[in-house]
């Protein structure tokens, strides 16, 4: 049989089987990326390092943001597939309308409030609350928090931290938005007396300076703290669902790697983060520190908590039904449920 002939008899039979040529080209599939500079992106920087993608037949491009709102326009404006952010954006751009979906989650309770300077002072033997009550009493200054924008995880934590949990008075604080590698940046030159960190960034603020004091951890501020997770935009998982569904397992497999050998998995998330700033020993440390979580399912209760917050804050201008939110096939086909 001539080979043009037999070529376009494969090509009928794989037509009338509803598949493509191309499902056997071996083409990888290409992934846009985008993710926040952060120890809980590691499984993303660990599939990248590891070079798994490519054995799983995806390319992966990954773009930097600086914060997740930047993120989420990334991704509902098309200009990325995926990111690794906070669940706070997604909240709002679903509530936005905007078609973009959960599939995992990545880590939780992973931000901790960290002051430096005389308010530090304040918060020995003391709780955060009293050390801000203190520091405005004493010296009839508002105390400066860097955080992230509106909206953000970090902000809202914050927010809840202050009203729900320690009830501070909002006039006694400044809340100045900024991104997350400045708002570390701001803490160290003093430009504020406190910040909302995310590992790495604690245990190199606590390096840096001995003196500086975690005036509250992520649980005391948001129990069980919902954080980055990862998030597909609609038009990708409806034109790549295998290619989605190969990034999950992937990422499950990022996640036992950390489980299992965190010195390999700092060092593989070292040359993402530390840009060569940061010693590998400083990123191991932050490394056991955190708190990594694949299953999304452990943060619905608390994500539904955060968006009646985001709700009452006006950051969120109505709840959205958690089931559209989160698409729970992916995780759940990768474990076997």
């Amino acid at each position: 049989m001539p080979f043009r002939r037999l070529l376009s008899l494969i090509v009928a039979l794989l037509s009338l089987a509803g598949l493509s040529p191309s499902c056997f080209a071996g083409s990888p599939v290409r992934i846009e990326i985008g993710y926040i500079p952060i120890l809980a992106s590691a499984p993303l920087l660990i599939i990248d390092a590891e070079g798994w993608a490519k054995e799983a037949g995806l390319e992966l491009k990954l773009t930097r943001f600086d914060s997740g709102p930047a993120a989420i326009q990334a991704l509902a404006a098309g200009r990325v597939d995926v990111i690794y952010a906070g669940i706070g954006p997604v909240l709002v751009a679903r509530g936005s309308g905007i078609d973009v979906s959960v599939i995992a989650n990545s880590a939780v309770e992973e931000l901790a409030l960290v002051g430096r300077g005389e308010l530090a002072s304040f918060a020995k033997g003391h709780s955060g609350k009293e050390a801000i009550e203190a520091y405005f009493a004493k010296t009839g200054r508002k105390v400066k928090i860097s955080t992230q924008p509106p909206g953000s995880v970090p902000d809202t934590v914050l927010r809840h931290w202050l009203i729900k949990v320690a009830k501070i008075d909002l006039a006694k604080v400044e809340l100045i938005s900024m991104g997350i590698e400045k708002s570390q940046q701001a803490l160290l030159a003093g430009a504020v007396e406190a910040a909302m960190l995310r590992e790495p960034n604690i245990t190199v603020a606590r390096d840096m300076d001995a003196q500086a004091a975690v005036l509250a951890l992520g649980g005391e501020m948001f129990p069980n703290q919902p954080g980055t997770v990862v998030t597909a935009g609609g038009a990708f998982l409806k034109a790549h669902p295998e290619a989605a569904a190969a990034l999950v397992r992937l990422h499950l497999k990022a996640s036992a790697l950390i489980a299992a050998d965190k010195a390999r998995a700092a060092k593989d998330a070292q040359d993402y983060i530390g840009k060569g700033l940061i010693e590998l020993a400083t990123t191991q440390r932050a490394m056991e520190a955190s708190k990594f979580v694949a299953d999304p399912h452990v943060i619905v209760a608390a994500t539904e908590r955060m968006q009646e917050f985001q709700r009452e804050q006006g950051t969120l201008q109505a709840s959205v039904p958690l089931a559209e939110v989160f698409d729970f096939s992916y995780y759940d086909a990768a474990v076997g449920k």
